[in-house]
């Protein structure tokens, strides 16, 4: 089972120097997104970043009737809870970004969805219920609007200007998590930044 860390680290601090902010757009399948979820609670907890990022789920498939299961079943659910109850959303994003990248569990399971839900204070039976209604509709309008902003993978950060799509390396957790973060807050200031890779 996932280590339950204090929910501040959700949010950050009152005392934070800095705040982050954006629409993350995410799946349950990259383990870019698991090492950017990491930095970002990492720098939190620091007490020098607060975190105000919208976590919004990014399906990458283009057919609406597509099988309701695995990461796309996780993210219908996440974006059911997003809608009715906002103030555990953060804690069910949590939950299953734990359970999922680092227990290993299914995304789509029962199992899986019932354990966040509990951790996030929530009804099991309806969080399954409704990954299908309204989930997936809501997953889909997500994805749609995405795209229309240019997202084209995840992890994906929006604010202002053009998304920035983020490819990690496994030393991506090393160092200090706040410079982490202060490089990507300057990189979604700076329109003039292009794609940056190392071999």
């Amino acid at each position: 089972m996932f280590d339950v860390k204090d929910e501040g680290l959700l949010h950050g601090c009152s005392l934070a120097l800095m705040e982050f902010s954006g629409q993350v757009f995410y799946d349950f399948d990259s383990k870019h997104v698991w090492r950017i979820y990491q930095s970002a609670i990492r720098a939190a907890d620091t007490g020098r970043v607060t975190l105000e990022l919208d976590w919004r789920g990014f399906a990458g498939d283009d057919s609406a009737n597509a099988d309701l299961a695995g990461s796309r079943r996780g993210l219908a659910a996440a974006a059911a809870v997003r809608q009715e109850s906002p103030d555990a959303s953060s804690r069910f994003i949590y939950a299953m970004m734990n359970l999922v990248f680092q227990d290993r569990e299914d995304p789509g399971a029962d199992k899986t969805l019932a354990v966040a839900a509990t951790f996030a204070g929530l009804d099991a039976t309806r969080v399954r219920a409704r990954a299908m209604v309204p989930g997936l509709a809501l997953l889909n309008e997500s994805t749609s609007f995405a795209r229309e902003l240019g997202v084209v993978g995840v992890p994906t950060i929006v604010r202002d200007g053009p998304p920035i799509l983020i490819t990690t390396s496994g030393a991506a957790n090393s160092g200090d998590p706040v410079a982490r973060i202060e490089l990507l807050d300057r990189m979604l200031r700076d329109d003039g930044i292009w794609s940056l890779t190392k071999p």
